[in-house]
């Protein structure tokens, strides 16, 4: 499954790199813009061709199905969301901007990589776009001028020359973000789950399964981190 895969890989860059991307924050921003570069360039020469198909499985496609910055957003919400005393609030809060930016130049590479495609479709066969992809559509227009507005003000930069409360309020728009972002996998997903358990369904088994599983982490994820923010914020009134 390609969200836990990426969860997996997420965590594990967080806590082999967080001092580097402490030190360094620039260094990862070129990284994540070599990234999209690859990404593009790894789409439109068809290097699926020339690479093994396990660096596809493991590492092209948590990048190029958006897995991997989605991850990202969720430490850097569970960041925020968990009690501040303790281990890893401390450990990850200096880096939580710099995560934040991270995951939001992946992102780009998400959005060239599949917007080339349905951009495209938009203007010169709009009849072929089915309700899913077109709801999808419709939410990428918040998701994406959101998440344009948190990175900015996410560099140091630009956050020092904004009032303090004014910051906070910006960012405040993490949450509705959050939220469109789970109704946005869910469009996606839960079509395709229902088709899969549809008795007339001859989808393979192991999809069927890999569309249940992902619905179900999602949720899990989204679920718990919502609790966990409404919790906090009872025990800060």
């Amino acid at each position: 499954m390609i969200f836990l895969i990426a969860l997996l890989e997420a965590i594990l860059f967080v806590f082999f790199f967080k001092n580097a991307i402490r030190k360094h924050p620039a260094v990862f921003y070129v990284l994540s813009i070599a990234i999209i570069g690859f990404i593009v360039c790894y789409t439109k020469l068809n290097l699926y061709e020339v690479f093994p198909v396990w660096t596809y499985q493991y590492i092209i496609s948590v990048f190029y199905r958006g897995a991997f910055s989605t991850a990202l957003f969720v430490i850097v919400m569970y960041i925020g969301a968990l009690d501040p005393k303790g281990k890893i609030v401390p450990a990850l809060m200096p880096i939580r901007g710099y995560l934040s930016i991270i995951a939001c130049l992946i992102t780009l590479a998400h959005s060239f990589a599949y917007g080339i495609y349905y951009i495209a479709a938009i203007f010169q066969t709009p009849d072929k776009l089915d309700l899913r992809q077109t709801l999808a559509l419709i939410l990428t227009i918040p998701l994406f001028s959101i998440m344009i507005i948190l990175m900015v003000t996410s560099f140091k930069a630009v956050r020092k020359k904004m009032k303090p409360r004014v910051w906070k309020k910006v960012q405040r728009l993490s949450y509705p973000w959050f939220a469109i972002l789970y109704v946005y996998l869910m469009v996606l997903l839960v079509p395709s789950l229902v088709e899969a358990l549809s008795p007339s369904s001859d989808m393979v088994m192991l999809y069927r399964v890999n569309y249940m599983l992902s619905v179900i982490l999602y949720t899990l994820v989204f679920g718990v981190y919502f609790v966990l923010r409404i919790r906090k914020f009872q025990k800060s009134r």
